[in-house]
């Protein structure tokens, strides 16, 4: 169990505690390293968190599915991201819906995966989550926020600003509304550890309502999910009896690494050549998206295993 761990658990409230005050001492200072500890969370924990779903795909369609198996896979994989990668260039809107239906749904399915109790159906729940945690990083501070969704886009800043202008309005019915439905689940006995599901909603709120969207993303993204991933991989291969540590990981996951690397580097040199931070973090967003919808799939097999 990750998200009641003890090193979760510790982890994610020390590194929220730690740019919390920092928000709340300097702001400044915030604003300066928030690109950079975004960048580091994106690619060096969450990008790479999903660089084994070869070998996690292999372990649940069989270990012996040869050559011909293997490239189905590959070849289905980058499909996949080519299809919304394409998307994203023919009608980049349709692609920023797309990314955000994914994103509810992923997120809400790993974070919910532990919570929720055996006997009660979580795809509601799963969409619930996956809503507050998007709704935080939407609106949280719509000054940051908006013109990335704009610039990725191509709709101008303006008609989200009108179409959302009561941002802090919308924080709150959301928060609210999360934490009404989250009383009435453990009431109906849904939820396990509800002091740490209340705690982790109320730590959650207050990084991003004070940390901003970026730190509030890089945090929730390194901790919250990819390291959270990264355990549930390696209790998936415990469960089958296969020898595979946090050692193992990194050892497989070391040439998606790099290539998350030098997928860093070319935008950091996209960024220097158009001059726009701002277009910086647009394409890394995009990558993301492109990245998360396969993943997501494994993902989603993954957990299927677990009841078959």
């Amino acid at each position: 169990m990750y998200r009641t761990s003890k090193l979760f658990l510790t982890t994610a409230t020390l590194l929220s505690a730690l740019f919390i005050g920092i928000a709340l001492l300097s702001p400044t200072i915030t604003e300066s390293i928030s690109i950079w500890v975004l960048l580091i969370s994106v690619f060096i924990v969450g990008i790479p968190h999903g660089a084994i779903d070869h070998i996690v795909a292999s372990e649940l369609f069989g270990n012996n599915i040869g050559f011909r198996g293997h490239l189905i896979f590959y070849s289905s994989y980058l499909l996949v991201m080519a299809v919304l990668g394409i998307l994203w260039f023919i009608s980049p809107p349709a692609g920023m819906v797309v990314f955000l239906l994914i994103s509810v749904y992923h997120f809400g399915q790993a974070d919910m995966e532990e919570f929720i109790s055996d006997e009660h159906p979580s795809i509601s729940w799963n969409i619930l989550r996956g809503i507050f945690v998007i709704g935080l990083i939407l609106f949280s501070n719509t000054g940051k926020t908006f013109p990335v969704i704009a610039d990725a886009t191509g709709i101008s800043e303006t008609v989200f600003q009108s179409t959302f202008s009561y941002s802090n309005t919308i924080i709150v019915v959301l928060v609210i509304s999360y934490l009404l439905v989250s009383v009435y689940s453990v009431y109906q006995n849904k939820i396990r550890n509800p002091f740490i599901f209340f705690a982790d909603a109320i730590l959650l709120t207050a990084l991003f309502l004070i940390t901003g969207p970026f730190i509030g993303f890089a945090i929730y993204f390194a901790i919250w999910h990819s390291s959270g991933h990264i355990h549930e991989m390696i209790q998936f291969f415990k469960r089958r009896n296969k020898s595979f540590g946090l050692h193992d990981f990194l050892l497989k996951s070391l040439p998606f690494t790099i290539i998350s690397l030098l997928g860093l580097t070319g935008l950091y040199y996209i960024q220097e050549f158009t001059g726009s931070g701002q277009r910086f973090i647009t394409l890394m967003f995009i990558l993301i998206s492109v990245l998360t919808l396969p993943h997501m799939v494994v993902v989603n097999k993954m957990y299927s295993s677990y009841t078959s």
